[in-house]
């Protein structure tokens, strides 16, 4: 039997009715695919020509141990002040902690060469300053009390020489009864500083470009026409003068630039490279930021040795208005012509 005419044309055209949506469907799907492609594509063409207008970014300075740490100089040389020296002698007294005289004998032994008896640590400072005719103080950890600053000030205004070591905050090791501990320790020269017009900074100058192996090992040298005594003295062969971890030393009146580092130096809490001031001269007083290069194991490293025979040419070779007598107690002659005495230390204020 036949089938009924139409039934099958009727389902032949209802199945691919059916085919032909799907083959939209996909086709339309097929499409937003492409489309979305092709906009991933151009977005990400677009991107790099934008972000070539973008700010640029911040250059940042990257760290060349080759250029940090620096080869270390040579330590060779040794203390010779240069002539005039006094023939008649005289009193040198050196201010300092049991910790700082035994990093002195270097500068007490250049002293004595020059003829001059060195005091250490005097009971009273007023009195063993009447009759000498330079005063040395080293990093003191207690400030000096007016009496003494008084007789401190009149001493430089009446020519005596006042050399005054001093350097930056610093972390040390203290032993207690619960153990080693660290405790910051700071040179106490602010009543002193402010009678001669000084200010010892209180942060470390570091240059990780011209040091003598170690970033904070600072190397400085004298300006153009420095000078510690009436012509120029040992400070001219002092080129390459090292301190260690130094402070900047600044006048607020007229002093003289002695040592300055190079224009690649920091001060600790700054980016800002500039020189740096770390030695100054006002007149009968000499400001040094660093009391460790005198040291029996530092003062002969590269021309540290030039620099202190300046300092002790500055010590011995101004005549004091006040009429100087001689040391008291019993002292023991060196082979260079001076002595030392030790005495008491001073009362801390």
């Amino acid at each position: 039997m036949s089938d009924p005419p139409g039934e099958g044309s009727d389902a032949d055209a209802s199945g691919g009715g059916v085919l032909k949506g799907r083959r939209d469907t996909v086709a339309k799907g097929l499409l937003v695919t492409v489309a979305v492609a092709v906009a991933i594509a151009v977005a990400a063409a677009v991107v790099p020509s934008l972000a070539v207008d973008s700010p640029p970014q911040p250059e940042f300075e990257t760290f060349d141990p080759d250029r940090t740490v620096a080869e270390g100089l040579p330590s060779t040389g040794t203390v010779e002040p240069e002539p005039p020296v006094v023939p008649a002698g005289g009193t040198v007294v050196i201010d300092a902690d049991g910790a700082g005289r035994s990093r002195l004998g270097p500068l007490s032994e250049a002293i004595s060469k020059a003829n001059h008896d060195v005091e250490y640590d005097p009971e009273r400072l007023e009195s063993a300053i009447d009759d000498a005719d330079a005063l040395v103080i080293v990093d003191p950890d207690t400030d000096y009390s007016e009496d003494e600053l008084d007789a401190i000030e009149a001493f430089a205004d009446e020519g005596g020489r006042v050399v005054i070591f001093g350097n930056p905050n610093r972390f040390e090791v203290t032993g207690g009864a619960l153990g080693a501990s660290l405790a910051e320790r700071e040179s106490d020269l602010r009543g002193l500083g402010e009678r001669f017009d000084l200010y010892f900074d209180t942060r470390y100058v570091y240059d990780q470009e011209r040091n003598d192996g170690n970033y904070r090992h600072v190397v400085a040298e004298p300006p153009e026409n420095a000078s510690l005594t009436g012509g120029n003295g040992s400070i001219v062969d002092a080129e390459s003068v090292v301190l260690y971890t130094p402070t900047e030393v600044r006048s607020t009146a007229d002093a003289d630039p002695i040592l300055v580092t190079g224009p690649t130096a920091r001060t600790a809490d700054s980016d800002t490279r500039r020189e740096h001031t770390l030695a100054v001269r006002d007149g009968n007083v000499l400001a040094v930021g660093d009391a460790r290069f005198i040291a029996a194991d530092r003062y002969n490293v590269g021309d540290n040795d030039a620099f202190l025979a300046g300092v002790v040419e500055f010590l011995v070779t101004e005549d004091r208005d006040a009429e100087p007598g001689g040391a008291d107690g019993e002292e023991g002659e060196s082979d260079s012509g001076g002595s030392e005495t030790a005495v008491g230390a001073r009362d801390p204020a």
